[in-house]
């Protein structure tokens, strides 16, 4: 399988904090990977570099084989890699089809073509007949909806999604993450941050584990799934097993 992105020993600061301390990963081409880890890991920090959102102080971040480190975040997007960050960040004044037709200023998206708008519907079936609508006025889960369907109208090749199911009901989450899964069935790539560490293994095809800024444990996810310390220490569940490492 083709590397899309490889980054390699990255290192973030902020005033003089280390948040990520020579963390090195890659995403193969039609994948899902999952960074998973506790509040604080620095795993929106790596999400953030990548996309160009905050400058790394070392490493490398190469897509495609080429070096993207120190692109400005609009050139980086680009590219073809798209951020969907934390909290949504919608564009509340602007109407939902005008929040699309935003994220499309870069490059050439195709939810709002009138050749493909069923795309549109067949994705997100409760935007397609609220499109006239303030982005305010939509509830938190059409407004996660909102926040996907802007990165796809993107155009990319690489998705970074960071806390999807964030503030979400159980019910929602749900839809979020079977979105997710069905967007990988059609070939997109994804590098995901995710708060629901279980949802998160199940989607991903491989996970890295990160602790302080640094990774403790990567491979394949089914296989962190099933190490039992990792299932004590991040999903509640007592037992034990030694570490495995990495």
């Amino acid at each position: 399988m083709t590397s899309l992105l490889d980054v390699r020993r990255l290192s973030v600061s902020y005033g003089g904090l280390r948040a990520v301390d020579g963390v090195s990963l890659e995403v193969r081409q039609g994948e899902i990977v999952s960074i998973i880890g506790m509040n604080g890991a620095g795993k929106t920090s790596i999400l953030n570099a990548v996309s160009g959102m905050v400058p790394a102080d070392g490493g490398e971040i190469l897509f495609e084989g080429e070096s993207i480190g120190g692109l400005p975040a609009h050139a980086v997007v680009a590219r073809g890699i798209v951020q969907v960050p934390e909290g949504r960040m919608i564009l509340g004044t602007l109407s939902v089809e005008e929040n699309l037709r935003v994220a499309a200023h870069h490059r050439d998206g195709f939810l709002l073509r009138r050749r493909t708008r069923p795309g549109l519907r067949r994705l997100f079936p409760t935007l397609a007949d609220k499109l006239d609508r303030p982005a305010a006025s939509l509830s938190g889960g059409e407004a996660q909806m909102l926040a996907l369907a802007r990165g796809l109208e993107a155009a990319p090749w690489l998705l970074l999604l960071d806390e999807p199911s964030l503030g979400l009901s159980p019910k929602l989450a749900a839809g979020v993450f079977d979105l997710v899964r069905r967007l990988r069935e059609k070939g997109l790539t994804i590098l995901m941050v995710e708060q629901n560490i279980r949802r998160a293994l199940e989607l991903a095809d491989r996970a890295y584990v990160l602790e302080s800024g640094r990774i403790r444990l990567h491979g394949p996810a089914a296989e962190l799934l099933s190490d039992d310390r990792l299932v004590s220490d991040y999903l509640g569940y007592p037992s034990a097993a030694p570490f495995t490492s990495a």
